[in-house]
C-alpha cells in the first residue's frame, strides 16, 4: 500500500506503518521484564523519547486546525438552540481541504468540557482547547499514581510526557481520563472487592463509551473475560453490568436523540464512503487494502469481526493482555490509522504492569 498508493483519495500511507511501529512498541513494555523496566537507563530513555514526542507535539500546533472549527459551530449550534447532530451546520473539511459542513461525529461527552471552557473564558481557540486537554492529561498522571500508590514513583513518572503532551492536537483526553478512572477502579476491585463498585464501574463504562470510541473494545473484553462456559451464570454479571453501561450512555445521549447519535458517530465512521464525504481518508491497516481492492462496502462487516473475535479470545487471555488485544486490533481494523490513541493505550500497557499477572480487573 505505501509503496504503490493505490487508492487515489488516500493520503498519508505512511501512517498506518507509524502506528503498527508504534504498537509494537508498546507490546515491548508489556513483555520486558518489570526489573528491566525500572532500570535508570530504561527508564530515562523512555522519558527522553516522551518529553520529544511531547515537544513535537506542542511545535506543531495548528491554531486554524479543523477541530477549533468544528467545535466553534458545535457550540454556535448549542447556543442557539439546534441540535448539534442534525442540524447541518458543523464545520468539516474535504479531502481537497475545502470547507464542508455536515453534523457533529464526535460521541457527546466530547462536548462537555469544552463548552465548559468555551463559557468560561469567553472564547474559543486553540489555547482553550489544548489547555483542556492538558488539565484533563494531568489528571490522568495523578491517577495513575494514586493507583500503584507502592510502586516507584520514578518508574510510573517517566511515562508522564507521553500521557500529558502525547497527543494535543486531537481530543482524546477524556478517554484517557475515563480510562484513568476505569483502571483506578479495577485495581481498587482487587485489592479490596465490594459489592457496589462493579455498579460504579458499569457506570463508568457508560460514560466512556460516549467519549472516542477506544471504551468499546476495552468494555467488551472486559465484561467477556469473566465468561466461563461452564458456568452459563458467569452471563448474568456481564449482562448486568452491560445493562448498566448502555443506561448511563443512553441518559447521556438522550438529549441529542440517541438515533441521532448513534447515526453521525458509529455509523457513520464504520461505512467509509459516508466518511469520506466529509473527512480525509488516510487508509489503514485492513480499510486500506479493501478500499484499494473495490471491497470498500464489506469494510463494516469485515472490522466488526476483526474486532469480535480478539473478544471472543478475552477468556483465554489474561483480563489486562484480553483488553489491550481488543484495542490492538480495532487500532488496526478502524477506518484510518488513529494515532491519538497510543498514549491511551500505552497508559493501559504500564497499568498491566504493575497489577501483575495474576491481576483481575474485576469479579469473574
Amino acid at each position: 500500500m505505501w509503496v504503490l498508493k493505490p487508492v487515489p483519495h488516500g493520503h498519508r500511507y505512511g501512517l498506518a506503518i507509524e502506528l503498527t511501529l508504534a504498537l509494537f512498541l508498546i507490546w515491548g513494555i508489556c513483555r520486558i521484564p518489570l526489573r528491566l523496566l525500572r532500570r535508570k537507563e530504561v527508564l530515562a530513555v523512555i522519558f527522553i523519547a516522551g518529553l520529544a514526542w511531547g515537544v513535537r507535539e506542542v511545535s506543531t500546533i495548528d491554531p486554524q486546525a479543523e477541530i477549533i472549527g468544528v467545535y466553534s459551530s458545535v457550540f454556535e449550534a448549542l447556543d442557539s438552540g439546534r441540535n448539534p447532530y442534525t442540524c447541518g451546520t458543523i464545520f468539516h473539511r474535504d479531502e481537497r481541504g475545502l470547507p464542508a459542513y455536515g453534523n457533529f461525529n464526535y460521541p457527546p461527552a466530547e462536548i462537555g468540557p469544552y463548552y465548559l471552557a468555551y463559557r468560561i473564558f469567553g472564547r474559543w481557540d486553540s489555547g482553550v482547547l489544548t489547555g483542556v486537554m492538558l488539565a484533563l492529561n494531568a489528571a490522568s498522571c495523578l491517577i495513575l499514581l494514586a493507583t500503584f500508590p507502592g510502586a516507584p514513583a520514578a518508574s510510573l513518572a517517566v511515562f508522564f510526557p507521553f500521557f500529558f503532551l502525547g497527543e494535543i492536537k486531537t481530543n482524546p483526553s477524556m478517554t484517557l481520563f475515563v480510562t484513568a478512572v476505569l483502571v483506578w477502579l479495577m485495581a481498587r476491585q482487587r485489592e479490596r472487592p465490594r459489592k457496589l463498585r462493579p455498579v460504579l464501574i458499569a457506570a463508568v463504562f457508560g460514560i466512556g463509551l460516549t467519549t472516542k470510541f477506544l471504551i468499546m473494545p476495552i468494555m467488551a473484553a472486559y465484561y467477556w473475560h469473566q465468561f466461563d462456559r461452564k458456568k452459563p451464570a458467569s452471563l448474568g454479571p456481564i449482562a448486568a453490568g452491560g445493562a448498566v453501561a448502555l443506561a448511563s450512555a443512553s441518559l447521556i445521549m438522550a438529549p441529542f436523540g440517541i438515533g441521532a447519535v448513534l447515526r453521525n458517530t458509529i455509523f457513520f465512521n464504520i461505512v467509509l464512503r459516508d466518511r469520506q464525504g466529509l473527512t480525509t481518508f488516510y487508509p489503514n491497516v485492513l480499510s486500506g487494502p479493501l478500499e484499494a481492492l473495490g471491497l470498500g462496502p464489506i469494510y463494516p462487516f469485515a472490522a466488526v469481526a476483526a474486532v469480535a473475535i480478539a473478544v471472543l479470545a478475552a477468556p483465554r487471555l489474561r483480563p489486562f493482555p484480553a483488553m489491550l488485544t481488543a484495542c490492538f486490533v480495532f487500532l488496526l481494523a478502524a477506518p484510518t490509522p488513529e494515532p491519538q490513541y497510543l498514549p491511551i493505550i500505552t497508559f493501559m500497557a504500564v497499568a498491566s504492569r504493575y497489577l501483575g499477572p495474576a491481576a483481575s480487573p474485576g469479579p469473574a
